[in-house]
């Protein structure tokens, strides 16, 4: 191979390597959005979030983001905060999913056992909790539990039902 021919191929080499270093700094400042396609749910879920007075207490501005983040992922997302509320939207709509703290509890196993088709229920307890709610409720989260625990629950529930 002659000079000429091996300065261009070594030109050739630097500058495909200068192009993909380029096309590596994109892909990371692009990381989020790339990430974010591994959460969209291939067994979308109606979904109801009960956010009656444990709920209050307990979240505030992340029960919105929580709201948003399981629409993102495909879910369609209804948001109640009363008995009176719960009642209507289970009459009026069949859920697939019903999330609610451990303490409105009581209030949510009333209104299910009225409704034709009996939606999951994911009760989020406090830390110590959880395993003993593991025997009636199997798919009880804690109170910690991230986006990805709930996205999974919710995923393999749907997968389970067959929708």
């Amino acid at each position: 191979m002659s000079k000429f021919g091996t300065t261009a191929l070594l030109l050739v080499v630097a500058i495909s390597a200068a192009d993909a270093q380029a096309c590596g700094e994109v892909m990371y400042r692009m990381g989020g959005a790339l990430r974010y396609h591994a959460f969209v749910t291939r067994h979308p879920a109606q979904i109801l979030l009960y956010n009656g007075s444990a709920a209050q207490q307990a979240t505030g501005a992340e029960s919105a983001r929580f709201h948003e983040n399981l629409e993102r992922a495909g879910h369609k997302v209804t948001v109640v905060d009363s008995p009176e509320a719960l009642s209507a939207a289970l009459a009026a709509h069949p859920y697939d999913v019903i999330i609610t703290f451990a303490a409105d509890l009581p209030a949510i196993n009333e209104q299910i056992a009225k409704v034709a088709h009996e939606p999951a229920l994911i009760p989020v307890f406090d830390r110590g909790n959880q395993d003993a709610a593991r025997k009636q409720y199997p798919l009880a989260l804690n109170q910690d539990a991230n986006l990805n625990q709930f996205l999974k629950t919710i995923e393999q529930t749907m997968k389970s039902r067959g929708t």
